[in-house]
């Protein structure tokens, strides 16, 4: 008796890891993005209160990320800020200006994305009555994250 597998077995076995990884895959795609747009909300939110920080101390809203205490991560040219996933632009939220200022909320759009995300300042949440962020455009994605509108941030 010959010790091994069969052919047929292989087949089986590598038919059964296909039909799993298929499963698996949409949930894992899903569940990066969504780590991904944590991770610009969680830039905006330290942005906005840097913007907030710099125009009540100076009176005026910055001009450009270099004039903010904080680091956004990748390259910074003025008002856009292009990192991996997300191109950030200063003060382009004119619809939701940050509270006590007149300037623009910051807004992250994803790069070979259809959505942005943005802080709509005047949209409280009804349930814990907070201001939240806000996503527009891939409804999917969006709604998976719990923030989305059919608002623009400009």
């Amino acid at each position: 008796m010959k010790k091994g597998f069969t052919l047929i077995e292989l087949l089986v076995v590598v038919l059964i890891i296909g039909i799993l990884t298929a499963i698996a895959m949409p949930n894992y795609s899903k569940t990066i993005e969504k780590s991904r747009a944590t991770e610009a909300m969680n830039i905006i939110k330290a942005a906005n209160d840097a913007v907030y920080s710099y125009a009540a101390e100076r009176g005026v809203c910055p001009a450009s990320f270099d004039k903010l205490l904080i680091g956004i991560p990748g390259t910074v040219s003025g008002t856009t800020a292009t990192a991996k996933h997300y191109i950030y632009r200063l003060n382009s939220a004119t619809n939701a200006p940050i509270p006590g200022t007149t300037c623009g909320g910051v807004v992250a759009e994803r790069i070979g994305g259809d959505y942005k995300i943005w802080n709509p300042y005047k949209v409280i949440d009804p349930t814990t009555k907070k201001r939240t962020l806000a996503c527009t455009g891939n409804e999917g994605i969006c709604k998976t994250l719990g923030i989305y509108t059919t608002q623009t941030p400009n």
